[in-house]
């Protein structure tokens, strides 16, 4: 047996601290908060800054943008720089970066600074996946992903409620402050959390290696599913307001439903791919599931209800979906480093991040929101049809353990 296989064997020693998953969700929130903040306050948004559904997605777009491209070096960065360190630093920029958001009084600088909120969205998934490789025993990894990416949809649910509400009461760059302590109170907690046992040796900043066939296909399934959930947090709370005369607050709470669900999809579907022997299998019934909310959306104006449906069963199937591709690279060996295949792994989930929102605003613009509804249908039948062409390779890959250093 060689040196990496007795390693891979080997579950950490320690019990991870009680405070290390709940942390972990808490900086996965922060760092996607961006996202929810801009689709629940877009009614306010628009009106205070005199902008187009298209700038308006161009805001989300830049934010992703940036973590796109940051995604090529994060989790090379984070097997050099440490995961603790990259987790302390990920929580630092999202308080500064929020502090310049409320600052933002003109459309550009506003841009200047969700672009900058990519780097932390970048540093999210390695960092947090290489500490749950790195302190959490394998038969917990699967549950211990969940909750931390429970997290994504438990900010959703949070900028819903409260945004909103608080941005009528007083003003939206108001609502906005109230993140920056929060993300300051994560920094300094991260500080307690255990050490790196160990580093990868080289330059931080450095191309990683290419990915192999089953993370490409991860990457091409996270690209389109990605590109519909985007335009969904993005839009979906103007849409309300805009088409189906719903109150500004009460547009917001659709973001809110899409949280509740994704919480419970998130803690449910990672801890049900972690225990099956054929993860893309849960990737594809998330996909389909996600094809048929997404075509109740722009047939609401029938029925409201309808859009409360669709909300609601879209964060139990493409919100889902990013939480199980996260449990596949933490599990599986064959998708390399755990940093790096999450780092690789999110580039395609932010990618479509920077597309879906820009495409929707320019169809809705100039064809209205059905057409816009109706592309993200079309990226999640594409998403489809990448977990089936690589089913195989990513079901080979997810059958080899991964090492508990990640």
């Amino acid at each position: 047996m060689t040196t990496d296989s007795v390693q891979k064997a080997v579950a950490p020693a320690k019990a991870p601290p009680r405070v290390l998953v709940p942390l972990l969700a808490g900086g996965m929130g922060l760092s996607m908060f961006i996202l929810y903040t801009i689709g629940s306050l877009a009614p306010f948004l628009i009106a205070d800054l005199h902008i187009t559904k298209s700038q308006l997605g161009a805001l989300t777009s830049a934010a992703f943008g940036t973590a796109t491209v940051l995604s090529l070096f994060a989790g090379h960065f984070t097997d050099t720089f440490g995961a603790r360190r990259a987790f302390i630093l990920l929580t630092t920029l999202i308080a500064l970066d929020f502090a310049l958001v409320a600052a933002g009084h003109t459309y550009w600088l506003l841009l200047v600074a969700v672009f900058l909120a990519g780097i932390p969205q970048a540093l999210s998934n390695p960092s947090t996946n290489k500490l749950i490789a790195a302190h959490v025993p394998p038969q917990q990894r699967a549950f211990a992903v969940g909750v931390k990416q429970s997290g994504v949809p438990l900010a959703a649910l949070t900028a819903g409620l409260v945004l909103p509400s608080l941005a009528r009461w007083t003003s939206w760059r108001t609502a906005v402050l109230l993140v920056v302590p929060i993300a300051a109170v994560a920094a300094l907690a991260a500080i307690g959390l255990p050490r790196d046992a160990a580093r990868t040796q080289g330059r931080a900043f450095a191309l990683p290696a290419p990915p192999n066939r089953a993370t490409q296909w991860l990457m091409g399934y996270s690209l389109f599913i990605g590109a519909g959930l985007a335009s969904l947090n993005t839009y979906l709370a103007l849409y309300a307001h805009e088409r189906l005369g719903l109150g500004s607050t009460e547009a917001g709470w659709l973001i809110s439903a899409i949280g509740v669900s994704g919480v419970a999809s998130r803690l449910l579907w990672a801890r049900y791919a972690g225990k099956m022997a054929d993860v893309p299998w849960s990737l594809l019934v998330l996909a389909l599931t996600s094809i048929v909310f997404a075509v109740l959306i722009p047939v609401a104006t029938g029925g409201h209800w309808l859009v409360w449906v669709g909300a609601v069963g879209l964060g139990g199937s493409a919100a889902a979906a990013n939480a199980v591709t996260m449990v596949a690279v933490t599990q599986g060996g064959g998708f390399g480093r755990t940093g790096h295949a999450s780092g690789l792994v999110s580039m395609g989930f932010f990618a479509g991040f920077v597309l879906g929102p820009s495409a929707f605003g320019l169809l809705s613009d100039h064809g209205g929101y059905r057409a816009g509804w109706l592309l993200v249908a079309a990226e999640f039948a594409v998403s489809v049809v990448a977990v089936a062409a690589g089913r195989r390779a990513i079901r080979s890959c997810t059958a080899v353990p991964a090492a508990p250093n990640g």
